[in-house]
This record gives C-alpha cells, structure tokens and sequence, in this order.
C-alpha cells in the first residue's frame, strides 16, 4: 500500500485561510485509518488474487482517483514540470509505489496484516539511521538506543519468539519480505528527499499514483492477455476499489492537505496510529490474534520510535546528547 511521504520536515505550513484544526486531524486520522486498513484489505484480497493482480487492480483505481482529484481541484498546472525534475520523477512514478507495494503484497500472502503493519510502523527510524549515515544529520545517543530497541522488537515480530527454529517457509517469509519493503522505502525516502523537496506535493502524488498504474496493468495484459480487472469477483473488485481510492489517492491527498496547514512534527505523530488500526481491524475482521512475540515486539517498536522521536525529551529541555 501507498505508505506516508518521507520528507515532511521540510514543508513550511500556510497561515493564511487556515481551517479550523479539527477537520486537519481529521483527515490526518482518516489518512492513518486508511493505511492501516489496507493491510488487512490487501491481506483479504490476496485469497483470491495474486500479489501482481492485485497491484494492477488497485493502481487502476488509484490512477482514475488521482485524475479525477486533479481535474476537480483544477491543479493541472502544478504538473508542470521543467525537464531537470521530469525525467527522475517519470522513472520514480513507474517504479517507486510498485516496488513497495508488490514487496508488501508478497509478503501478506503469508504473515499477518498485524505483522506486517508493525514492521513498517519502525520505517520511521531506519529512516533517521540512514539519513545520519548518508545525509550525515545527526544521530545521537537517544536515537541509537531507540534504533536498537526497536530492530529488537521487529526482530522478536519476524522469528516470533524462535530465532533457533529460523526456515525460510511459511510466516517467516512473509515477514522477512515486508521488511525488505520497509527498508526498500526507508532508502527510497532518504535517496529521493531532495527531490520530494523541490516538487509540488500534488505533482509529487499525481505523477507516483498515475504512472504507478502502466508497468503491473501493461505485465498482466502481456502475461494473460486480459485487462486486470476482467474475470476478478465482485469482493476483490470492492477490495482493489478501496486500496487504489482510498488507500492511495484519499491518504496521501488529506495527508498532504494536512502537512500543508500545520507543524510536520504534529503532522507525524498521526503515523503512530496507523499500526493501531492495522492490528483493530485484523482482529474484528480477519480473526487474526496476538501472539506473545507479538505483542512484547509492538511495545519494542513503540519504545523505539518513541525514544528516536526526541519530542518528550525536547518538553523536558533534555535534548543534549539526542
């Protein structure tokens, strides 16, 4: 699914025509339940298809969605793009959001959607690491032991307890390639943060939805012959429905609306609940349950975003050695 844009920190809010910040947190909430629901939709959706149809069903959705937004709000100027910025993110568009999406849908064919959102809960923190590593921002002491206690908990997620009993079948591989989707978009986000800086971020959303769409619907036509949509149940179709206008287009709209009109840093304290809504609706939905494992490592990666974050420690006045 289409996961949060990485490089907040550098958009500045609007002053003037401010809403009232109730209905910001609202689409901001709304862009979280999204994302976390759409594990359990892709998860629901995969009975019946595989991880390529699914990807093409919904970027089909997502593309129509995004087209119909941009005609609406009339942004068709901000496409414009000069030739230093179209090319990179021409290629970015075709590959970027398949790459993550086609790793994630991999990876629910065989874990669970509270698995999966868990592990990419702790994207914000591989994050930080690579950014101090390629970027050189700082990385202090705070965040290293935020890092350490947050690899231990994705790490107690993926063995689920057993790491003497490790076989590439079963939960474990699905584990193991939605955290190679989580830091696939972790080194996307940090490789691509000056780009993400210098566009619109509705240019920015429109050209990664849209073009998202030509290489999954172009390969199923290739491979069978049929429109990616033709033959699939009406439960699937409403599936990909939701993914492709929901998960994709409505998310990254109301969270680029919102990181428009108030701090960034506020803006990202939403991503938190996206794991919650993810693990609430695998439960109701999907009958899924806690295992220990997973349990004690959610509280892990809570621990260690929280202690990367920094926020409380900035309240506090603490932020030497950070």
């Amino acid at each position: 699914m289409t996961s949060v844009p990485s490089a907040i920190d550098g958009v500045q809010p609007r002053l003037a025509n401010q809403p009232r910040e109730k209905f910001v947190y609202l689409a901001l909430t709304a862009s979280a339940f999204f994302w976390g629901a759409g594990f359990s939709v892709s998860r629901f959706a995969l009975r019946t298809v595989s991880p390529l149809e699914l990807l093409a069903g919904a970027s089909v959705f997502g593309a129509a969605t995004q087209i119909a937004w941009t005609a609406i709000r009339g942004n068709w100027r901000a496409l414009r793009l000069p030739p230093s910025r179209i090319w990179p993110m021409v290629a970015f568009g075709l590959l970027s959001q398949n790459i993550l999406n086609g790793l994630t849908n991999l990876g629910l064919t065989s874990t669970t959607a509270t698995n999966a959102a868990l592990i990419y809960g702790f994207s914000p923190v591989i994050i930080g690491l690579l950014a101090a590593v390629f970027l050189r921002e700082s990385y202090g002491n705070w965040k290293r032991l935020g890092a350490i206690v947050g690899f231990a908990g994705v790490a107690l997620i993926i063995t689920q307890g057993h790491p003497e009993a490790i076989q590439l079948r079963g939960v474990m591989v699905g584990n193991l390639w939605i955290l190679a989707g989580a830091l696939y978009w972790a080194g996307y986000s940090v490789a691509t943060r000056s780009l993400t800086q210098r566009i619109p971020p509705e240019a920015y959303t429109f050209y990664i939805i849209v073009l998202g769409a030509v290489l999954p619907v172009a390969w199923v036509w290739a491979k069978e012959n049929r429109f990616c949509l033709a033959g699939v149940d009406r439960p699937t179709l409403v599936a990909m429905a939701f993914l492709g206008t929901c998960t994709a287009t409505a998310a990254m709209n109301f969270w680029n609306w919102g990181l428009a009109r108030i701090e960034a840093s506020r803006v990202g304290m939403f991503c938190y609940l996206e794991p919650v809504f993810a693990a609430a609706i695998a439960l109701i939905f999907l009958g899924e349950r806690f295992t220990w494992p997973t349990a004690i490592g959610s509280v892990l990666v809570f621990a260690g975003i929280f202690f990367s974050t920094g926020k409380w420690r900035r309240s506090r006045g603490t932020e030497i050695g950070s």
